[in-house]
């Protein structure tokens, strides 16, 4: 059965296309967005979402709530879940937490959310924010990872992965060293092309030898002015959980550093509408001339 209500914590450029092929099932979408960002609140206006006035609120209306924030936030989002569900007395809320989240981080929210009795979903996302309903697929896994289906009804393409906590977030840690780890090698490899003079060359010769591949990671590219922090934060997941596992991970810090320069020029501004702006060649140009990767005497 589809769901009618759906709460989602928050309304960020994800979430807002979310709330949007939500809303054009004619699913009403919840939010709570005291103390966010003045962007954050009219993206939520924008993406159709009603803002309710506690999370307690939001979890006794909601059929479904759904956590998409930035890796280090994900706890936190849970945390208060857990209080606002004992605060409200309800029991039984079907939690889906999609974010870039290490397994030993879904678990941690699992059993953060088990004194409420929540039913918790590990899940995660793989394509980009504007192409929800459209080719961009929810991973899930859990014992009550198959109810993530009802989504289906609204258009959103659903895969359950297996029936343990921890596998959805695997799954997307290592989806992620791949995208976030071409994206930092491009960056650097073009940002010496343009030091070089050679930067229209060596793409067209990119173009020739790998046909696709640097149009498949453009819009990336051109979103890590406002993303950049956020996908480190998803490379520091990765190489934890190779850690914990007794694996060096060696590409991923090193993706994390290139990340972190990028987010430390502070150069991106968040978009009201959830819209990306900017294409690939302006935004070499930005690092180019905000210093990215010039050393430092």
């Amino acid at each position: 059965m589809a769901f009618q209500r759906v709460g989602i914590l928050s309304i960020g450029e994800m979430g807002y296309h979310w709330a949007r092929l939500l809303a054009s099932h004619g699913v009403e979408v919840l939010t709570y967005t005291k103390g966010r960002s003045e962007v954050t609140c009219k993206r939520a206006e924008n993406a159709g979402a009603r803002s309710v006035p506690s999370m307690a609120r939001l979890v006794s209306q909601s059929d479904l709530v759904v956590s998409v924030v930035v890796p280090s936030g994900a706890k936190r989002v849970a945390a208060k879940v857990a209080k606002a569900l004992v605060k409200a007395g309800r029991k039984d809320l079907l939690f889906l937490d999609a974010n870039a989240t290490s397994p030993m981080t879904a678990r941690e929210i699992e059993r953060l959310l088990s004194p409420a009795s929540a039913n918790f979903v590990d899940g995660c996302i793989i394509g980009s924010a504007a192409k929800v309903g459209k080719g961009t697929v929810v991973y899930a896994s859990g014992p009550q990872a198959a109810r993530i289906r009802a989504l289906e009804e609204s258009g959103f393409s659903i895969r359950v992965l297996g029936p343990e906590i921890g596998q959805a977030s695997a799954f997307k840690i290592v989806y992620a060293g791949l995208t976030k780890g071409l994206q930092g090698l491009f960056v650097e490899l073009l940002i010496g092309a343009r030091k070089f003079g050679l930067l229209d060359e060596i793409l067209k010769q990119y173009e020739e030898s790998f046909p696709g591949l640097v149009g498949k990671v453009a819009s990336s590219i051109a979103a890590l002015p406002v993303h950049a922090g956020r996908r480190a934060e998803e490379m520091d997941e990765l190489n934890r959980t190779f850690h914990h596992h007794g694996l060096k991970a060696i590409m991923a810090p090193a993706t994390q550093k290139v990340l972190k320069s990028i987010a430390s020029l502070d150069a991106g501004t968040a978009s009201e509408t959830g819209e990306r702006t900017g294409n690939l060649l302006e935004t070499l140009e930005l690092f180019f001339h905000r210093g990215l990767l010039q050393k430092k005497d």
